[in-house]
């Protein structure tokens, strides 16, 4: 789904951005509202199909917009972001990304400003997830993911993943390991963005015979076959696997969670903006909020979509209430390069 490692390289992007950032604003033009085609440039499977079942029907096709996704990989759909930055139109009206993605292309100057007179909705984001260029559509927090049929003491600490009952059985994702470097940073010195203490313990975590794994998806079955026992992974994948019959829970870090965002903004040169912003506000609608969280575990990121009944159960955190951690994306993206060549030549030299 939509918890993939943002591919681009920063400064590839920035330097792209910065000669998007001098091109003059072409106004948009009543024609191109007119033909009510929206396109999503979004991920596949679940995330795509809930994207219509939720908002698209239900929300949009009343008001006569016509959605079309666009589907691939992040990496993939933000090169070809950029690839249009000349264009006084390009041909995407919304773009999902992860959270770090979105800062990094709103740095470049490749994303709409927003505001509550442009999505009336915005004003029931929660304020720990909302910034003025891309709005929070879901959200998770990291946890440690453990198969209840063999793991007797869930860890409850990133040091308890490098206790020697764990060794060989911890599973790590690659596509998003830098959360990985994250939640080290916080349990070893309170601080998520004090990346440099965290190396340490990822470098004892891989050296010990741990597996990594470059898609999600892949960890449901490591889980079930007992080729891993435990892993950091979102909330939300624990959800959705005990749903398809896994035998795993979640425990929380006593130290905090950092949290998954996936997001929702507006190129600067979409061609239909009006109705991209009715997307963005018929995304934070209840119902579509609701759906999510009832399909996929997500979090509604509106406080208009209280949860009720089972979803509300399934999807409740702790008592007492985990720390929940938001990153600094600043800090991330200025330490992004240099933590990927890290991670690579780490991963190398198993």
């Amino acid at each position: 789904m939509t918890d993939r490692q943002p591919g681009a390289s920063r400064r590839q992007l920035l330097g792209l951005g910065a000669a998007a950032a001098a091109l003059p604003f072409m106004p948009h033009v009543a024609r191109a509202q007119a033909s009510g085609r929206l396109v999503v440039s979004t991920w596949g499977g679940d995330y795509a199909r809930l994207l219509g079942s939720n908002i698209d029907q239900p929300l949009l096709a009343p008001k006569n917009i016509e959605v079309t996704q666009d589907v691939g990989t992040e990496p993939a759909r933000v090169a070809k972001l950029i690839a249009q930055r000349r264009l006084p139109r390009g041909n995407v009206d919304i773009i999902c990304a992860q959270a770090p993605q979105s800062y990094d292309l709103n740095e470049a100057g490749l994303l709409e400003p927003l505001d509550e007179g442009k999505v009336p909705n915005m004003k029931y984001v929660l304020p720990e997830l909302r910034t003025n260029y891309a709005l929070p559509h879901i959200f998770s927090p990291q946890i440690f993911i453990y198969n209840t049929e063999r793991v007797q003491q869930p860890p409850t600490a990133f040091a308890d993943l490098m206790a020697d009952r764990y060794k060989g059985k911890v599973g790590l994702l690659d596509n998003s390991f830098i959360y990985i470097v994250m939640a080290a940073a916080l349990a070893k010195t309170g601080d998520a963005s004090n990346f440099a203490a965290a190396k340490p313990d990822l470098e004892k975590l891989v050296r010990d015979g741990n597996k990594t794994y470059t898609v999600t998806d892949a960890f449901a079955p490591a889980l079930r076959s007992g080729e891993i026992d435990v892993g950091p992974v979102w909330q939300a994948r624990t959800i959705f696997w005990q749903k398809a019959g896994v035998s795993v829970q979640s425990s929380f870090p006593k130290e905090g969670s950092i949290v998954y965002v996936s997001s929702m903004s507006v190129p600067k040169n979409a061609p239909n903006k009006t109705a991209a912003f009715a997307y963005l506000n018929a995304m934070l609608e209840p119902s579509a909020q609701r759906g999510f969280a009832d399909s996929m575990g997500y979090l509604p990121t509106s406080s208009q979509a209280t949860l009720e009944g089972e979803v509300a159960q399934r999807l409740a955190l702790p008592e007492p209430k985990p720390k929940l951690v938001a990153p600094d994306y600043a800090k991330l993206a200025a330490a992004r390069d240099d933590l990927n060549d890290w991670w690579r030549r780490l991963l190398d030299g198993r």
